[in-house]
């Protein structure tokens, strides 16, 4: 185990009032970071970047990067991987991932990080969830006790161990999709490059979880005793019902787990296993008519300030 602490990267994209938010979680936790660099598409003299800006003037260790236009998901990560790169980011540090309407959760980073505010991780491990989950509606922002308990779901089998072999991991997403956020994720800089270089080129953000994941030094999959972040869930979302894009990237994510197992022979029959795990449940969907899996959402328990 190592003792770091982790640069936060925020993306954002059309944030209002959700970066308000999440701009207002930060400020109580920039202790628990090195870094922070808010990562903005969009226009220079977009009110996203005023924000942005007001903010960086009240905290010293904040960075504002702006793409100057609007990218999609996987053009603006490389835009921000690049300047981390460029700028000196070796990539043995830590990424911590936040959306831009999520929240970092400060109270359960306090309660794993030591007397220097570091976490303890492990480098050949990436670490997901679990999540403090509220609901919210797409058009209207949450308004509710900020004290009230919260759910925390999981990505990890709900009674079973918080710390998975990678591929063990995968395949349990993939066979029976649980709720899994990026949001809170805490991966080596190492693997952000790894899947910026990687080709075929990644072109959309879905299974961006699983691809982040699987860098070449990473062999498990870990989740905190405590969440570090905050969801906002949408009561319409289910992964498991994805469309052409999702198929997509699925064939993305196999031939990146393939190229993986090519430099580790012991991985190729997991990686076999797998890959019938996914054509068979791609043959039952096509040809059998059966109907995708509904997503799990697994809850660990629940937690409040």
């Amino acid at each position: 185990m190592i003792a770091a602490k982790p640069i936060l990267v925020v993306m954002v994209w059309r944030g209002g009032e959700r970066f308000t938010r999440c701009l207002d979680s930060i400020a109580k936790g920039t202790q628990y970071f090195s870094k922070i660099v808010l990562s903005i598409t969009s226009q220079p003299d977009s009110l996203d970047m005023v924000a942005a800006q007001e903010f960086q003037e009240n905290h010293s260790n904040v960075e504002v990067i702006c793409t100057g236009r609007e990218l999609p998901t996987m053009q603006h990560q490389d835009f921000w991987v690049t300047h981390l790169e460029n700028s000196g980011v070796k990539p043995s540090e830590w990424i911590y991932w936040l959306a831009y309407d999520d929240q970092i959760w400060p109270t359960g980073l306090k309660a794993l990080t030591d007397s220097n505010n570091e976490l303890h991780l492990d480098p050949k491990s990436v670490y997901f969830g679990p999540w403090a989950m509220r609901h919210e509606q797409p058009d209207v922002l949450w308004h509710g006790d900020d004290s009230a308990p919260m759910e925390t779901w999981t990505s990890f089998p709900e009674n079973g161990p918080t710390k998975l072999p990678l591929f063990a991991w995968i395949s349990d997403q993939l066979r029976q999709p649980t709720y899994m956020q990026m949001s809170g994720s805490v991966i080596p800089f190492a693997n952000y490059i790894q899947l910026r270089d990687s080709t075929p080129k990644k072109s959309g953000p879905m299974r961006i979880e699983m691809a982040t994941a699987a860098g070449s030094d990473t062999t498990t999959v870990s989740e905190f005793a405590e969440p570090v972040s905050v969801i906002y869930g949408r009561s319409n979302s289910d992964r498991a019902n994805y469309g052409k894009a999702a198929r997509a990237e699925d064939i993305h994510l196999m031939r990146y787990l393939w190229k993986r197992a090519q430099s580790r022979p012991s991985e190729i029959i997991e990686f076999g296993q797998l890959l019938v795990q996914q054509s068979m449940s791609k043959f039952h969907e096509r040809f059998i008519r059966k109907s995708a899996p509904i997503e799990e959402w697994r809850i660990r328990g629940h937690v409040q300030k």
